[in-house]
């Protein structure tokens, strides 16, 4: 069981999922009723049709699997079934007087699942009904003489066998359903709240986005306790770094910076984001103003003490600007603010924090 829960796994589509449930349910049937009819002894055309059966459904699963064959194969699959195995299969196991009814209805069953474009399906079960009504008709009235019969006992045997085989069949195959469809239920949600995490975030440095940012910021209920304080940062002659040493070291430096300010912005409602370019923003929780120019001059501290193996003797350097955010009536505006004191700390020389 393990083996074929595996083999649906493996299947990257629903539609692929069903296309293997029916194809490993319907191999299985087919050759279980190739060894009842074997078992209940009817004459040798009973046991070839069957047998055919089981037989053309291994070469689809050969096809399938080992040709790697599937996307050309449902429908094919579903034809071959219902306009050559059962009309065969119906004449050489007793007709009416039979369990091919219930294997009819089976099969009817298996289009649903087995063909994913609605009105091919839908066509297929249509013509495949009519065909299938057909063949009772003229096999029962018309020809009769065309059917070979079956004995009362093997006909009681054989209706017996067909129940269980199709009953066994359907119920694993619905089964086997709902679990791929549940999978794929939960895979998808699973990659959705992925993408949700994703969108928030910047790509390089994996802190919030400037979006996020503010959506956090305007949803703080606690913002204007007097506790939580902003800090804007900048990096000092961040061009000059790109121009000097390669954009792909200025990523680098962004990241180690972004690192460095997320690593001491982790505090419970605490957090830092991307504002921008060079620019990051993060939201500090201290007792008072002293406390959070402490833990802003740590920030700066060991952003300058980073060492670049490509460039030991290279230290990179932030400016800032702190605020306590109960200061101001908005977001905007305690922002605004912040960006007015890093600018003045750049002016004032670089590599410090302003506070107000």
């Amino acid at each position: 069981m393990q083996w074929i829960k595996q083999q649906i796994a493996s299947r990257k589509t629903l539609d692929s999922k069903m296309y293997m449930i029916v194809l490993i349910v319907g191999t299985i049937s087919t050759f279980a009723s190739f060894i009842i009819t074997c078992i209940e002894k009817l004459d040798f055309g009973a046991i070839l049709s069957t047998f055919l059966c089981f037989a053309v459904m291994g070469v689809f699963w050969f096809m399938t699997v080992a040709k790697d064959m599937e996307q050309h194969l449902h429908t094919p699959l579903m034809v071959v079934l219902m306009f050559g195995l059962l009309p065969l299969a119906w004449i050489f196991c007793g007709g009416i007087h039979s369990g091919m009814i219930v294997y009819f209805i089976g099969c009817l069953f298996l289009i649903v699942p087995s063909i994913s474009e609605s009105r091919k399906r839908v066509a297929l079960f249509l013509i495949s009904l009519i065909w299938l009504l057909g063949i009772v008709f003229l096999t029962t009235l018309v020809f009769p003489g065309m059917v070979t019969p079956l004995s009362d006992k093997e006909w009681y045997l054989d209706v017996l066998m067909a129940m269980v085989v199709i009953a066994a069949g359907i119920f694993s195959i619905t089964t086997l359903m709902v679990e791929a469809y549940e999978t794929e239920r939960k895979s998808k949600e699973a990659l959705l709240e992925e993408m949700e995490a994703l969108a928030k975030r910047d790509g390089l440095t994996g802190l919030f986005n400037r979006r996020e940012l503010f959506e956090r910021l305007e949803k703080d209920e606690n913002l204007h306790d007097g506790h939580h304080f902003l800090i804007m940062a900048d990096i000092d002659f961040f061009k000059k770094i790109n121009d000097t040493y390669g954009h792909l070291f200025g990523d680098k430096a962004l990241k180690t910076v972004a690192q460095t300010l997320g690593a001491n912005v982790s505090g419970e409602d605490e957090f830092a984001a991307r504002y921008g370019g060079e620019e990051f923003v993060g939201l500090l929780v201290c007792e008072n103003i002293v406390d959070a120019e402490r833990r802003a001059e740590t920030i700066r501290q060991q952003v300058y003490e980073l060492v670049y193996e490509e460039y030991p003797e290279l230290h990179i350097s932030i400016s800032g600007g702190l605020v306590c955010a109960a200061h101001f009536e908005n977001v905007t505006e305690a922002l605004f603010k912040a960006d007015e004191l890093l600018y003045s700390a750049k002016q004032g020389g670089r590599n410090q924090i302003w506070a107000e």
